[in-house]
């Protein structure tokens, strides 16, 4: 299925389009139909929820009727042996399934209450 990228993502700011492919219920990846560059995501359901809010002119602009047909998404960044993975926890990618818009919204983590990305992942 392929969305059309009306708030840019970072560092894919001139791609226009990308092709979403679902991987399992965790993971998916988005690929610019330009670059043909890729990112790997992970579901907002894969961690605690935290609750937060769009700004008006990002649901206007998805045009956001309804939270049903939206999937939310962490870019998620495999490294190397050595160095950690990483989630970019408060940058998620956005996906209206309704009528095949996406965007990345920038959250404040001020606005959201947490100090840091360990006020968010689960206790084990």
């Amino acid at each position: 299925m392929n969305f059309e990228a009306i708030i840019p993502i970072d560092g894919f700011e001139d791609e226009e389009e990308f092709s979403f492919k679902k991987l399992d219920d965790f993971f998916s990846v988005i690929k610019g139909l330009n670059s043909n560059k890729e990112l790997r995501l992970m579901s907002f359901g894969a961690l605690k929820n935290v609750p937060f809010e769009f700004p008006q002119d990002f649901i206007d602009k998805l045009e956001i009727k309804d939270m049903k047909d939206i999937s939310i998404y962490y870019i998620f960044v495999l490294q190397g042996a050595t160095n950690p993975n990483s989630l970019n926890t408060f940058a998620p990618i956005i996906l209206n399934h309704i009528n095949c818009k996406m965007g990345q919204v920038h959250l404040n983590l001020d606005n959201l209450g947490i100090d840091s990305l360990n006020d968010i992942l689960p206790k084990y």
